[in-house]
């Protein structure tokens, strides 16, 4: 079972067993774009880790809303593989899902929301450009929740905590990992708690039941240095210089 969705998402309103919207696989921009401008000067503000961490948080939003409407894991599995690599890259391979396989009203934008957070986790270790996805991200869920006040709300709050804790580093932009609790509104988070809850969250995954998790062995060949599946801050700040 992957990870449950956060108790922040799990809102009556946003779970909706009906279609509200228009839906086009083949041009997600008329949903999707253009990006806002405000948001987007926010989200260049902060760390790429922080913009994968609200970009993973907000497709969450969009896995709950179709709750009552599919019954497919995977999403699911994908976002705790994607919280993965916020910790180190090689939790997880960048393999893209299959378009085809991902279509319609529902799954559409199911797919479009891992696509954006894998999409975001790529640039993130290129050191791109994640914003442009967080930012599309941002626009789908408030396409497809009906009502999408709560997760502007959520959306805010977030983005003043996530400015104030992760602010970007122009020399190191990549920055610290970015727990999940610092996204919960609802907890006091302090980043001294990153390397105890990081490695709460490493131990309770299983890479032999989500296949989208690499193995110790796995990690170990593409280049992973360390312990898998135990997490050291001080290490982890000496090989972002290295990434």
């Amino acid at each position: 079972m992957p990870l449950p969705i956060p108790k922040y998402v799990q809102i009556p309103v946003i779970q909706t067993p009906t279609v509200h919207y228009k839906w086009d696989d083949w041009n997600v921009e008329e949903v999707d774009l253009p990006l806002d401008e405000e948001l987007q000067k926010r989200l260049q503000s902060i760390s790429q880790r922080a913009v994968v961490a609200f970009t993973i948080a907000t497709a969450h939003w969009i896995v709950y809303r179709f709750g009552r409407l599919s019954d497919d894991p995977s999403p699911g599995q994908h976002l705790e593989a994607a919280w993965a690599q916020v910790v180190h890259f090689h939790y997880s391979v960048h393999e893209d899902i299959n378009p085809n396989e991902w279509s319609g009203p529902v799954r559409g934008p199911l797919g479009t929301a891992i696509r954006r957070v894998k999409f975001a986790i790529q640039q993130a270790e290129a050191c791109g450009d994640p914003p442009w996805r967080a930012g599309r991200a941002w626009k789908l869920a408030q396409h497809v929740i009906s009502d999408p006040v709560p997760y502007r709300t959520w959306c805010d709050q977030i983005m003043t905590r996530l400015q104030k804790l992760y602010p970007l580093n122009s020399e190191e932009k990549l920055g610290e990992v970015v727990p999940r609790e610092a996204l919960d509104p609802d907890l006091d988070f302090q980043i001294e708690q990153t390397e105890l809850l990081v490695n709460r969250f490493l131990r309770g995954l299983n890479y032999r039941a989500n296949p989208f998790l690499n193995s110790p062995q796995q990690m170990i060949e593409q280049g992973f240095k360390g312990t898998p599946y135990v997490f050291n801050i001080e290490e982890d700040r000496k090989a972002r210089f290295e990434w």
